[in-house]
């Protein structure tokens, strides 16, 4: 039972990632070329906000629920998760493939203990899912000419965020593929115009002259040519006609320009598929703060992309009762001046160490800045009892005297 069928790149883009993106062919007999999808500004913003904002967002390793320090497996991650690639391509990879196909794929590789030594990249193109007869799946990977090898699910890093099964990812693109369309002819109408030039639209009449459907189309085709219609160059020159042609500009209406050069309405589309706030992609918001959008941002929308990424790292490479997070610290920043007095107020209430809190402001640690500073003013309810019963004893030893 085959869920993807590979399908070979005939053109290159010159960037070996992107040629492995592959054309998807949905249920309905519907296709797109997810790598087209780039060519629109929005979508590209949007997959390139999303899938930089992952992969800028160190793994943690949790036990107890605090974070490890020097992980190994977090630094396949983060650092070297292969010979090709840094750690933050990698995420960066695997982030653009999910948005763009809906599924991406990462195999492990372990040593003869079993433990992940590498990860990597596998395209698209190079991976069909099957089932075993008891239901179980497997992943054929290699190049549809060569010999494929098989891959048990618990070697394979499958990142998929809509799915309908369970089993395979659905990507966001296939619910703008009518947005996408509208907003290509709306740039199409603009670019015609501007195009055309002063012969954007009218009528060229020829005077006593019996003219069959070839002789007008090649007259117009002079004509738009020798007015700039093609490349803009002979735009807005003066018109030259002979005795026999008579030109009349029909008027354009401008406010139509207007509207599919300010219509934003697809832009929010794609934010809306894509769970990015508006304000990501340029439109206006209401939000008033930098703050507040990155608050709103980090909840309701990369909580979900991160809970994605986590699920599948947790159930085939951590066991219990460790745990996995992204750092999200960097989301939560403000300007420096409000950052140093939060750290200040973490220092002062015995949150943070004095070095914790330097490290947090990019300062060197100083000798004895290991230790929790504590207020004379702050202490345990039970030992504020105990100390008022002391003052009352002691008070009525004195008057006992």
């Amino acid at each position: 039972m085959a869920f993807f069928k590979g399908k070979s790149v005939s053109s290159t883009t010159g960037d070996a990632f992107l040629d492995h993106v592959v054309e998807i062919v949905t249920d309905d007999g519907s296709s797109f070329v997810s790598i087209k999808a780039l060519k629109n500004s929005d979508v590209f913003t949007a997959i390139k906000i999303l899938a930089s904002d992952i992969a800028s967002s160190p793994l943690q390793l949790l036990k107890d629920n605090l974070p490890t320090k020097n992980d190994d497996l977090m630094s396949l991650f983060n650092n070297r998760p292969n010979e090709l690639m840094d750690g933050w391509h990698f995420k960066f990879c695997l982030a653009v493939n999910m948005l763009l196909n809906g599924n991406s794929f990462a195999l492990i590789v372990r040593d003869e203990a079993g433990t992940p030594v590498s990860m990597d990249f596998v395209a698209n193109s190079e991976i069909t899912m099957k089932q075993h007869d008891n239901g179980s799946i497997y992943y054929e990977v290699g190049n549809p000419s060569d010999k494929k090898k098989r891959v048990e699910a618990l070697d394979m890093l499958h990142f998929k965020y809509f799915t309908q099964d369970g089993l395979t990812g659905i990507p966001p693109l296939y619910a703008l593929k009518d947005e996408l369309k509208i907003q290509a002819a709306g740039n199409k109408t603009i670019f015609n115009y501007f195009k055309r030039g002063i012969n954007s639209s009218g009528i060229l009449k020829v005077e006593k002259s019996d003219l069959d459907s070839n002789a007008k189309k090649a007259i117009r085709e002079k004509f738009e040519e020798a007015n700039g219609s093609d490349n803009g160059d002979n735009a807005v020159r003066t018109i030259v006609l002979d005795s026999t042609m008579d030109y009349k500009k029909l008027e354009v209406d401008t406010s139509v320009l207007k509207l599919i050069n300010s219509n934003d309405w697809t832009t929010k589309q794609i934010s809306k598929a894509f769970g990015i706030p508006s304000d990501r992609l340029e439109v206006e918001s209401a939000h008033s703060s930098v703050t507040q959008s990155n608050l709103i941002y980090l909840q309701n929308t990369l909580s979900h992309y991160f809970a994605c990424f986590l699920s599948e790292i947790k159930a085939k490479l951590v066991d219990d009762p460790l745990n996995v997070r992204f750092n999200t610290e960097r989301f939560l920043e403000t300007d420096p001046l409000t950052m140093a007095e939060t750290t200040l107020k973490q220092v002062q209430g015995s949150l943070l160490t004095i070095n914790e809190g330097r490290s947090k402001l990019g300062l060197a640690p100083v000798d004895g800045g290991d230790r929790l500073l504590a207020s004379l003013n702050y202490t345990y309810l039970d030992m504020l009892e105990r100390y008022q019963l002391d003052q009352q004893e002691g008070a009525m030893q004195a008057d006992g005297e």
